[in-house]
Order: C-alpha cells, then structure tokens, then sequence
C-alpha cells in the first residue's frame, strides 16, 4: 500500500470518510466535495490502520449503502406509514444518499466532443470511423444521462427541502400537500420507476416554487406598504434613515433567498419607523405649545387673535385625526401670523418694544434658576432650558417677538415643574436657592449661551 495517505482515502466512500472524521471528533462540516473530506482527514495524520479499525467496526453495525437501501425499501414495503412524511430511519437514509450523489456531478461535454468528431469524419468520408465515433457517443450519452437524472433528482430534492425548511422556520409550519409531495419524491428517489421518479419531482418542483411565490408576494405586499407608510411619515418631517437601511438590508436577505432574515428585517425596519414617528408627533405636540405663547403674547399688545385661536382648534382637530402634515402646516401658518402682526403692532409703537424686551428679561430671570435645580435634580428641564436660551438670543438681538414667546414658555415648563421640584428639595433635604447662588447659576447658563449655538439648537428643535 502506497504510504502516501491521500491515496488510501480516495478509495473509500464518502459516507465512510465522514465516519472516520467522526470517529477522530474531526469537523467536517465546511466540507462539500469528497476531495474536501480527504484533505481534511489527511491534514489531521490519520494513518491507514486507525481507518481499518474505524471501518471493522463500522462493518459490525453498518451495511453496504447497497445492502441498506434493499433493507429499508424491505422496510417500507412491510410497514407503510402515513405518505405525509418518512420514518426517521428512513429519513436519514435517503439523506446520505442525496449526498453521495451530489458529490458526483455528471459530465456530458465529452459526449458533444465525440459527435462532432464523428461529424467531422463523415463529411471527409470516413464513414467507418463516423460510424464507430457515434455508436461511442451515444453509448457514452445513454450512461450519462442516467447519472445525470439521478443526480438532477437529488439536487431538486435537496433545494425543495432547504427551501421549505426556511418557510416553515419563517411561518412555523408547512401545508400537509408539500409534506407529503416531498416524502414521495424521496421514496421514487430511492425505489421508483424513471417515470414516477420524474412525476413526483415535477410535482414537488412546482409545489416548492408556488409555495416561496405566495410567501415573497406577501412579503412584498408588506414591504410595499411600508414603503406608503414612510412616504407618509416622512411628509410631515419623521426621520426614517433607520427604517430605510433596514430595507435595504432585507433586500439584499430577500436575493440571498434568506426569507426568515427577510421578514425579520421587514419587521424591524416598521418598528424603526413607528418608534420615528412618535418621537415626531411629540414633537409637534410641543409645538403646539410655542405656538399658543406666541398668540398669547400678541393678545398682550392688542393683536386680535381669535382667527388663531380657531385655526389653532383646527390644527389640533387634524392632529388628533393623524393628519400631522396638515396640523403642522397650520402650526407654521398660526406663528407666521400672530409673529407678523405682533410685530406690526409693536413698529407703530416704539414704546412696546423696550417693555416687551424687559418682561422678556424678568421671565428669564425669574424661571432661569428653577429649571437649572430641577435639571440638577434629575428633571427633565431641556426642553424648558432650550426655550431659555432662544429667548436670550432674541434678547441679544433685541427681537422682542420671539424673546417675548420663548420666555413665556419657559416660564409656563417651569411652573409646571414646580411640584416635582419642591418634591425634590423635600427628598433631599434642600431649601431653594437663594437669590445670589441663583443669579451665579444664571450667570454661567449665560456664559455658556452664545447666539450660535442656540440657533443650532433651535433648527435641530423645529422642523416644519
């Protein structure tokens, strides 16, 4: 025996190979092609006596693949079972089976080459030769298209059942019709006549493709839905990035034929795009309090605002309608006009500029220092310091419309608080702050505050 162990491996079947890598605890799970398994088992120094012990002990528990087909065809014959699905055992042979023939792919191309040949021959009048090459041929194509046939059987058989194990994993079950259409052409696969072998693969192939063509045209059906619903999202200002790479990472899982990973995927981009409009509609809930500040503070200098206030009823309407866009249209309408007018009153008397500037002032000064202890104490004071900052750019800027409509709803976020702030100071023992330590904690908010950066923060805020 030659000591070089590739050659002792080549000689055994690949059902023995993956008992010897078994026996050895060697993985082979990579392994797709019989070359495959000799290598690896090779690479591990496995001598050609450790494989004969391994293989008489095989031989004492374990048949001949031939011996065993006979025996479990015996099997089946005596004890028939419901066609729905095979016997475990039963099971487990035609799986290794399929196998061995997937690792023997047939080739026909030689048998193009020997007819043409023979062509050749007879068109230079070598009848003979032509004669001889055909008959070759022909023989040649009669043995290849046997193997070809068992070998096509197998590789259907093996696709149809990776592809419905991915369904059921998807759906969690599987009709009883495909059940049984697979269990059959398992059994002609094993123990049938060409003809029923190939009617039972027909059936099971068709069976298969119409089974994942229902499954995509459903999943479809909800991709394109989503795909309405971002587009609804999306019109009055939600973020849907998120949502959108998960879609696009389904449907790179959908060309892989990954259907679970598919559907997952679909599932998690809706999630994305929910939890998105959520934190948008909160956020033009908050709107609507920055809007009603401002037509209050019209209301202040004599602006008439009852046509705000009833338009404000209709944005309200439409929100609670889900119409978000059409309130937030509203919202930005409302603003632009009690801002507009207010403005327009306070030009054609200078004199309300200075005392909207300085009740602007006041409110900063009053409900600054609260809102920096209820945030100190773990409060949720960010949206009433944003609104703090924007008032003191206006004041900057000495804008008294906007200066006028942020602080007053500053000052409505920190009565609000107060509760929850008093609770607090209790909790922890504290009294309020007096109003020097309050005026230093204003002073530092102050420093911090430049016109820049609250403008940054007002455009990341408002998206109309």
């Amino acid at each position: 025996m030659p000591e070089d162990p590739n050659h002792f491996l080549n000689e055994l079947a690949i059902w023995k190979l993956k008992a010897v890598a078994e026996e050895f605890s060697i993985d082979t799970s990579d392994c797709r092609h019989k070359r495959d398994y000799v290598h690896r088992i090779a690479s591990k120094n496995v001598t050609e006596e450790q494989v004969r012990n391994v293989l008489s002990k095989l031989q004492k528990t374990k048949e001949e693949p031939e011996a065993e087909i006979e025996r479990d065809l015996e099997k089946i014959a005596r004890s028939p079972v419901d066609p729905r699905e095979l016997p475990k055992d039963d099971e487990k042979s035609v799986e290794k089976h399929i196998d061995e023939v997937l690792m023997l792919k047939p080739v026909l191309f030689e048998i193009d080459s020997m007819t043409e040949a023979g062509y050749a021959k007879m068109i230079v009048g070598d009848y003979y030769q032509a004669i001889r090459l055909n008959r070759e041929a022909r023989a040649k194509c009669l043995e290849g298209f046997s193997s070809y046939q068992v070998y096509s059987a197998a590789l259907s058989i093996r696709a149809a059942e990776e592809l419905l194990s991915r369904l059921v994993a998807e759906k969690g079950e599987l009709d009883p019709i495909l059940r049984t259409s697979l269990a059959e052409a398992k059994r002609a696969f094993i123990n049938g006549p060409p003809k029923r072998r190939e009617e039972t693969l027909e059936k099971l192939e068709v069976l298969a493709t119409k089974a994942y063509d229902a499954f995509v045209a459903n999943t479809e059906k909800e991709e394109a839905e989503l795909m309405g619903l971002l587009a609804d999202y999306e019109s009055f200002g939600t973020r849907t990035e998120e949502s959108r790479r998960y879609l696009e990472i389904a449907s790179q899982a959908k060309r892989s034929m990954n259907v679970s990973e598919y559907s997952q995927l679909l599932k998690q981009a809706r999630g994305q795009a929910e939890t998105a409009k959520e934190k948008r509609t909160k956020e033009i809930e908050n709107i609507f309090h920055i809007v009603r500040a401002a037509s209050m503070e019209a209301r202040d200098v004599g602006v008439d605002v009852s046509s705000a206030e009833s338009s404000l009823s209709e944005a309200r309407k439409a929100y609670d309608d889900g119409a978000f866009a059409r309130s937030l249209s509203l919202l930005a309408s409302i603003e632009r006009q009690v801002d507009a007018e207010h403005l327009e009153r306070i030009r054609s008397d200078r004199s309300l500029e200075d005392s909207r500037l300085e009740s602007a002032r006041t409110a900063v000064a009053t409900h600054e220092p609260a809102l920096l202890e209820a945030s100190q104490y773990g409060l949720d004071a960010q949206e009433g310091l944003f609104y703090l900052s924007n008032a003191k750019m206006a004041l900057s800027k000495r804008d008294a419309v906007n200066a006028a409509k942020y602080a007053r709803r500053a000052g409505d976020i920190a009565k609000g608080m107060q509760k929850d702030l008093e609770a607090k100071r209790l909790e922890f023992g504290r009294a309020a702050p007096s109003p020097q330590a309050a005026a230093a904690e204003t002073g530092k908010l102050e420093a911090q505050a430049t016109p820049e950066t609250a403008e940054k923060k007002r455009k990341g805020f408002f998206r109309w």
